[in-house]
């Protein structure tokens, strides 16, 4: 008989998570990991830095809100996050975290659900975050992953 690592309890031979607390089993076949807000935060942070040097050198046109610039570099983000989560799963910002996005049943992404899931964090991140936060906390998903039916894991 094995015990959860979180709480102590027993656990089955076959089980995925704990009886007790709900924590995932380590070893068990099927079981994934959520990634957490600070994982997803730094990722986003890295994500952040490389693009911000490659645009910079860009120098692209774009229209000042305020304080908000609205423009191509925005575009490119966009275009960055949704063909890269698309294509391969990850940002170079997840690949470092070793996180992925993910389908919630574990498929790839298709082009309509990462365009939906970038647009998101790329337009209306502190909405999308916030929502997100307080709405749909058990899977740390922000709106737009919601929408999307996307989490993002870490890999194994």
């Amino acid at each position: 008989m094995s015990y959860c690592e979180k709480c102590g309890a027993e656990i089955e031979k076959d089980a995925a998570y704990c009886p007790k607390c709900g924590a995932p089993v380590l070893g068990a076949e099927g079981v994934v990991e959520l990634a957490t807000w600070t994982q997803r935060f730094i990722a986003l942070i890295i994500d952040g830095i490389i693009l911000g040097i490659v645009l910079s050198f860009l120098n692209l046109p774009g229209y000042r809100v305020s304080s908000f610039t609205f423009g191509a570099n925005n575009v490119l983000q966009f275009l960055y996050f949704m063909f890269m989560d698309h294509y391969y799963g990850w940002s170079v910002g997840k690949k470092v975290m070793n996180l992925r996005i993910t389908k919630e049943g574990g498929a790839p992404l298709t082009l309509l659900d990462a365009a939906i899931e970038s647009f998101g964090k790329v337009f209306l991140l502190p909405i999308d975050f916030l929502v997100g936060y307080f709405m749909y906390r058990t899977k740390n998903q922000r709106l737009f992953n919601y929408l999307s039916d996307t989490v993002v894991i870490k890999e194994i």
